[in-house]
């Protein structure tokens, strides 16, 4: 359940970094560190995660769930947290906002899948987002 579940979307919300090991493993330490230095910024209105500047596309699904429950754990009392949605397929992408959405995230960050580069139309994007 979101811990700002009547955040609606607005103003600055920043994308966060995320840092690995030399092993790529997740840095957590400097991770923490980096959303307490965000979440001080004054006036943004969420943070970001789970997206692009966090490497989604190199992170398992593991890893996104741990990316979340770590900002949640220092941050998630004083911001909202919108999680990103990257999957080339509409069931892994519904397994991930329904992970998002136990863990707390107040707003989903969707990307389209990569298949639609190839072109798409509304139907398939509805199609998509019905999964979830």
């Amino acid at each position: 359940m979101a811990r700002h579940p009547n955040y609606i979307p607005y103003g600055v919300i920043p994308a966060v970094l995320l840092p690995f090991e030399n092993d790529l493993s997740i840095d957590e330490p400097n991770f923490r560190k980096h959303l307490r230095d965000v979440a001080a910024v004054e006036g943004i209105s969420a943070i970001t995660l789970n997206a692009h500047s966090t490497e989604v596309a190199s992170c398992t699904f593991d890893e996104q769930r741990r990316v979340l429950d770590v900002a949640q754990d220092e941050i998630g009392d004083k911001l909202p947290i919108v999680n990103g949605v990257w999957a080339d397929g509409s069931l892994e992408a519904a397994r991930i906002a329904k992970m998002a959405a136990q863990g707390g995230a107040s707003a989903l960050l969707v990307f389209p899948p990569a298949p639609f580069t190839m072109g798409q139309n509304a139907a398939m994007a509805l199609a998509h987002r019905r999964r979830y």
